[in-house]
């Protein structure tokens, strides 16, 4: 299988971060990675006995990674292993590509040093031949390619045994490691549960973006760790998507880490911390590593890449992703939710964790994130991560509480609008000599902000058994409770004002004094006063015009109500025929959407239809939206003057 770039790491078990001590094993021989002299360059007397051109020589990280190098090492066989019918060397590496000399000889390897192409993970047993083996003293030298020497799989070293048993005993070293290793995988394995809710939460309630890049992290580190543990247990995985998987993993560590806490505190992430990220996906530029660059264009470029400002800048670029977790810390500490503070707690202890794994990557002090605890392998930065992940699915529960209460509370509120609105609304209209009066109202919402009211009133200019009446049809800016209390002030001002004002305007005068200074927004209202002569006269307040008989009455629209107190309200008088209709509209019907189109309902069509009963303009408006949710309350009046019955004579 084709490998791309980490395929090119020689030795890449030579150095393990915590290596266990092995029992003691008969006919099992160790050969520790400090035990072998390290030689960068190609020589190729380093596979021979008595080697002079083959120096020992130190290897520093910070430095530019060698290429081609050597690692040997001289020893005198047990009687044990130099009795055994034939000897197995096993090499375990991560991504090797290497060969294997004894005496001089090359016995095997793991990938191919001429095309840069190997395995994406060798556990390989080789076989010595056995007359080496016989003579007792061995040579054993590895010449490989790599680009770090550096490896998270612990306990790995090269080993000689048996043929017949060395099976065995990469098996049990496998299974010795994930002994090791269970509090490791078992706490990401509960850090990717605890990552999956988050993102459900999310989905349930998809404002809260911190859950969403909370999510995103924790699974993100859990994971990378499914990558490493089919690394050790060689799951087969192709070196090219392995490496790239890794590397994408780490460039965005810190994009995600900042997301979240800026996503927690509700604001935007400023630039600088932009250019964190940005920084951070400096990672991926080891991607590049995958196109097939000749041999001087690619290891040139692997070492530049892997240990040069790239690098760095990844690691600076995630130290300050993990720092910024503590710009949460003083906003959790303060506030009086218990809860909070636990969180707080918990984000210091992530930050010093990762911020010291990061020290020690640049060799400054920094205290030891992984040790032995007997036989366990103990490493706080999963234990970190996965109390902070307890603490917040906790806190979140808290939260949930809290919001279902706040929930209903909010119901109750509306009930209580709802039922507000239904007293103010009147659902069976009012009977008036000489008028059929029809209405309609969709609201938008459970409460909405349209109003309308039909007020009889006495007639002394005419005759007093045949009364006039006010119609006043409006709509309050905003939705809910605070649309249903402006609603609320408004009809018992028009209720109150009906009784002594002799005009449309008059009333609107009312009205807009009393809301001024006593509401947060305003009011569009169009008031009618009908007189059984036939006569109407209209005053607006910023409200759609009127129709008589499918055509507008012209308006002066002025200010709406609740704006300015010193308002003059114009008014306009036409006669009202028998034989026709007046239809009055809110909004609503005009601005209602298409959700294919985008086209508004408009002037021109709500004028067409404005001689139609009142329920048919509503739903009409409503259809026109070809069932996108409703946008805006929807009302209609519809008023025709009937005959009036006269009295019988005695």
């Amino acid at each position: 299988m084709r490998s791309w770039v980490r395929t090119v790491l020689a030795f890449a078990a030579m150095f393990p971060a915590i290596a266990p001590t092995h029992a003691e094993e008969p006919g099992v021989l160790r050969l520790p990675w400090n035990q072998w002299q390290l030689h960068i360059g190609g020589e190729p007397s380093c596979s021979q006995f008595k080697a002079p051109a083959c120096t020992a020589q130190e290897f520093n990280h910070s430095d530019l990674v060698p290429l081609n190098q050597w690692r040997r090492i001289e020893l005198t066989l047990p009687a044990e292993l130099r009795s055994a019918p034939q000897l197995g060397l096993l090499v375990q590496g991560e991504q090797p590509i290497y060969e294997v000399f004894v005496n001089g000889q090359s016995i095997g390897g793991s990938g191919s040093l001429a095309t840069r192409q190997g395995p994406e993970y060798s556990r390989t047993i080789l076989a010595i031949p056995p007359a080496f083996s016989h003579q007792g003293h061995l040579v054993i030298a590895i010449h490989g390619l790599g680009i770090s020497f550096a490896i998270a799989v612990p306990g790995f070293v090269p080993t000689l045994a048996p043929m017949d048993r060395i099976e065995a005993v990469r098996d049990l070293d496998l299974f010795a490691y994930l002994r090791a290793s269970w509090e490791h995988y078992l706490c990401y394995g509960a850090m990717f549960g605890a990552g999956f809710i988050f993102f459900l939460l999310f989905s349930v309630n998809t404002r809260l973006h911190e859950y969403f890049w909370l999510g995103a992290r924790l699974c993100a580190l859990a994971v990378y760790r499914v990558f490493e543990l089919a690394w050790v247990a060689n799951l087969g995985l192709p070196g090219w998507f392995t490496f790239a998987a890794d590397r994408i993993l780490n460039a965005i560590s810190a994009f995600l880490l900042i997301q979240f806490v800026f996503a927690f505190l509700g604001r935007p992430v400023p630039k600088a911390f932009r250019a964190i990220q940005i920084l951070g996906f400096s990672s991926a530029v080891s991607l590049l590593l995958l196109f097939p660059w000749p041999s001087s264009i690619f290891f040139a470029l692997a070492g530049f890449i892997e240990n040069g400002f790239f690098h760095r800048a990844m690691q600076v670029a995630t130290i300050m992703g993990d720092l910024s977790l503590l710009f949460l810390v003083p906003g959790c500490f303060k506030t009086k939710l218990a809860e909070m503070r636990w969180i707080g707690a918990a984000l210091v202890f992530i930050a010093f964790i990762e911020t010291n794994r990061i020290l020690g990557q640049f060799d400054l002090p920094s205290f030891p994130q992984d040790f032995m605890w007997g036989s366990l392998d103990f490493d706080l930065r999963p234990l970190a991560y996965l109390l902070f992940s307890i603490v917040m699915l906790i806190a979140m529960t808290f939260r949930l509480r809290r919001i279902q209460n706040r929930n209903r509370e909010v119901e109750q509120e509306i009930a209580a609008a709802r039922s507000i609105q239904q007293i103010l609304i009147p659902e069976e209209l009012p009977s008036i000599p000489g008028l059929r009066i029809g209405s309609a109202y969709l609201p938008a919402q459970e409460v909405g902000g349209d109003f309308f009211q039909i007020l009889p009133i006495p007639n002394p200019d005419e005759d007093p058994d045949k009364p006039s009446a006010f119609i006043i049809l409006g709509d309050v800016s905003g939705k809910g409770l605070k649309a249903a209390m402006t609603v609320s002030l408004i009809v018992g001002t028009l209720r109150t004002c009906a009784r002594h004002c002799i005009s449309p305007a008059e009333l609107l005068s009312e009205v807009n004094r009393s809301l001024v200074g006593r509401c947060d927004g305003f009011a569009t209202c169009l008031a009618l006063m009908i007189k059984p002569s036939g006569n109407i006269t209209v005053a607006n307040a910023g409200h759609p015009n009127p129709y008589l008989n499918g055509v507008e009455i012209a308006t002066e629209s002025n200010l709406p109500l609740g704006i300015a107190a010193s308002i003059h309200y114009a008014e306009v008088t036409v006669q009202f025929p028998s034989d026709q209709i007046c239809t009055l509209v809110t909004d609503g019907v005009v601005e209602a959407t298409s959700a294919s189109s985008r086209e508004l309902f408009g002037f021109g069509r709500t004028q067409s239809i404005s001689t139609q009963p009142a329920s048919s303009i509503a739903k009409a408006a409503s259809a026109f939206g070809h069932g996108a949710p409703q946008a805006d309350d929807i009302t209609v009046l519809t008023i025709a003057r009937t005959p009036v019955a006269q009295p019988a004579l005695v």
